[in-house]
């Protein structure tokens, strides 16, 4: 929550002191919320005992509430102050109560908006739980598609939004869980076999999820999808018999290198090719 407030408020002193906007739009309280909301489905069930799904409800329309909150104070001063150089108010706010009570009422119907995609991110976390092993490469693989998203869609060049590359942390990911998995008790090939489907399919829901969001919010243009093409509804359905189908064949992928980490990191120093 501090670190949800601080980016409303850091995006209003910036725009202040004349930062530019093309600098100070990616200073995003949105996109902050997203990624709060995978860390504390990540972090809650060691800390703050959310193990459950229903625990989760509280804290998600919590955070979507605050998000808005911070947003509606920082509207209330931009509008009562009369400060032009803020996004967060227009002028026609200035002096006229009845608008900026509409715009002010946006922002709590967005909190409704923001909960069910909170909590759905939530969700997508909460369920890695099942194999704990996958919970952190899952999480940031969430918050790397996340960031590859949003830098695309405030207009950063390719080659340089590409550097939030979800296929390389998904690599990265795969060695992660041949050495932690062998040392929470993972020790057998079979044992690592559904944790690398799981996130397999995991990478692919972040990035579908991001194709479902490309596809119908009109003003993002990112790679994800191409609404130019048209014909939205049948290809969304197809990317998604796709996903499966390549998270299948990317989690067999990550198997292979999870066991071959685990062999060469085992405690007694040991390593022969029997051991695949």
């Amino acid at each position: 929550m501090s670190m949800l407030a601080f980016l409303v408020f850091a995006r209003l002193v910036l725009e202040l002191v004349g930062v530019i906007p093309d600098i100070t739009r990616y200073i995003s309280s949105t996109v902050g919320l997203f990624i709060v909301a995978i860390y504390v489905a990540a972090v809650g069930p060691l800390h703050g005992g959310l193990r459950k799904f229903s625990q989760h409800l509280l804290p998600a329309l919590i955070l979507a509430a605050w998000t808005q909150v911070c947003i509606i104070l920082a509207t209330f001063a931009a509008a009562v102050l009369h400060l032009k150089r803020t996004h967060f108010a227009t002028e026609k706010d200035f002096g006229n109560l009845s608008h900026l009570g509409v715009h002010v009422l946006q922002h709590i119907v967005a909190i409704g908006v923001l909960f069910v995609i909170v909590l759905l991110l939530m969700t997508a976390v909460h369920i890695l739980w099942r194999w704990p092993v996958t919970v952190a490469p899952g999480a940031m693989l969430g918050v790397f598609v996340i960031m590859r998203f949003w830098t695309e869609a405030m207009g950063l060049a390719p080659w340089r939004a590409a550097a939030w590359s979800s296929t390389t942390l998904l690599l990265v990911s795969a060695i992660y869980l041949g050495g932690v998995g062998a040392r929470i008790g993972l020790t057998e090939a079979s044992q690592l076999l559904a944790p690398s489907l799981v996130l397999g399919w995991v990478w692919r829901f972040w990035v579908y999820l991001a194709t479902v969001v490309a596809a119908y919010v009109p003003f993002f243009t990112t790679h994800f999808f191409d609404r130019s093409r048209g014909d939205i509804p049948m290809r969304l359905l197809k990317a998604l018999g796709g996903s499966v189908i390549e998270g299948f064949i990317v989690g067999l992928l990550l198997w292979g290198i999870a066991i071959w980490i685990a062999c060469v990191t085992r405690g007694d120093g040991t390593f022969s090719p029997s051991d695949y």
